[in-house]
């Protein structure tokens, strides 16, 4: 099955694919319509634990109304070296330890998409896979070069810079987490060539993208709590982007994910 996969990655790398907007738009939809309502039930409730686990963590350290003043009044680059330290290690480290949840979503959009179960608990079923590891490291090594030269620009102040280096990165890096799950590669591997499946195409998916964001942030406009139920659409456009350029074969590791696990 990853020979397959891997021969398909190949042709894509050496020969280019085609991404057609129009067809990678419809799919998408048409799956996020699949996935919209355990989707966004199932990011409300990571909100909430999250809220409720650091806000209860961090409040009993420093107090309630010293960390809402402190979040509302000041930036992080007005306090010290150690608390910026401390900062962007949290950062690093928070984005690593959720990167599964991420594959999660992906692979409700692979089942959806072929019309098989799915539920809450699909979103967190890489924690147990072997790919853990590799999805931990590659969010690591990305967040970390990320935030670490967004918050050295600010600290310099010149933030629009950070801003268009910090874009550039997630950008040429999003098809990162789906080369890992579909393709069997390694983190450094799967973020390599992230970069260079994005540059055969980068005019239709940057279209595709700023599409999604003004569709993601439609829900937050209009429902307000909306944007919960609209964010699966990136997952399912990701997906989508991903599969049309290395198309994934139906028996892939959702079928055989029993012989992945630790």
């Amino acid at each position: 099955m990853m020979n397959k996969t891997n021969t398909t990655l190949n042709d894509a790398l050496n020969k280019g694919y085609d991404l057609d907007f129009g067809i990678v738009f419809e799919k998408a939809f048409e799956n996020y319509k699949k996935i919209a309502l355990i989707g966004g039930i199932t990011i409300i409730l990571i909100v909430i634990l999250l809220f409720a686990l650091f806000g209860t963590l961090i409040g009993s350290l420093v107090g309630l109304n010293t960390l809402t003043e402190t979040l509302t009044e000041n930036s992080i680059l007005n306090f010290g070296i150690e608390y910026i330290l401390i900062f962007f290690g949290s950062m690093v480290l928070l984005s690593a330890i959720l990167s599964p949840i991420g594959a999660g979503f992906l692979k409700m959009a692979h089942l959806a998409d072929h019309n098989q179960d799915f539920s809450i608990g699909t979103v967190f079923e890489y924690y147990k896979t072997k790919y853990f590891k590799e999805l931990f490291f590659s969010t690591f090594l990305i967040t970390i070069v990320n935030v670490g030269l967004s918050t050295v620009l600010d600290y310099f102040e010149i933030p629009l810079i950070g801003s268009l280096i910090s874009y550039s990165i997630s950008f040429f890096t999003f098809l990162t987490v789906p080369l890992i799950i579909f393709s069997d590669l390694s983190a450094i591997d799967a973020i390599s060539t992230s970069a260079k499946l994005v540059t055969k195409q980068p005019i239709v998916i940057i279209g595709l993208a700023v599409v999604s964001f003004f569709l993601i942030m439609f829900g937050l406009i209009a429902f307000c709590i909306g944007v919960f139920f609209t964010l699966p659409f990136w997952y399912s456009l990701t997906y989508s982007i991903y599969n049309q350029a290395v198309p994934i074969n139906k028996t892939s590791e959702i079928e055989e994910i029993g012989s992945f696990l630790e």
